[in-house]
């Protein structure tokens, strides 16, 4: 079984403050789209891999450092 993994939502955010990224920048900078980089980051479900790498490189981060678990995800909103 493996593990699935979603966007760290709270760690992207603080990056966006620490660095002054507004969202739609950060979006451009990844090369996608503004409302799918929301959805992505909010939605909780799996990321697709070129997104990650796309997101990780935008923000100089190493993409292991966006993500958390899924299984962590869905126990933080209960």
């Amino acid at each position: 079984m493996s593990t699935e993994y979603v966007l760290d939502a709270d760690k992207i955010a603080h990056w966006r403050i620490d660095n002054h990224v507004p969202l739609k920048q950060l979006a451009r900078a990844a090369g996608v789209n503004l409302s799918s980089l929301s959805h992505a980051i909010r939605g909780g479900r799996e990321v697709k891999m070129n997104l990650l790498l796309n997101l990780a490189n935008a923000m100089g981060e190493d993409p292991r450092d966006i993500v958390r678990p899924k299984a962590l995800a869905s126990q933080e909103t209960k």
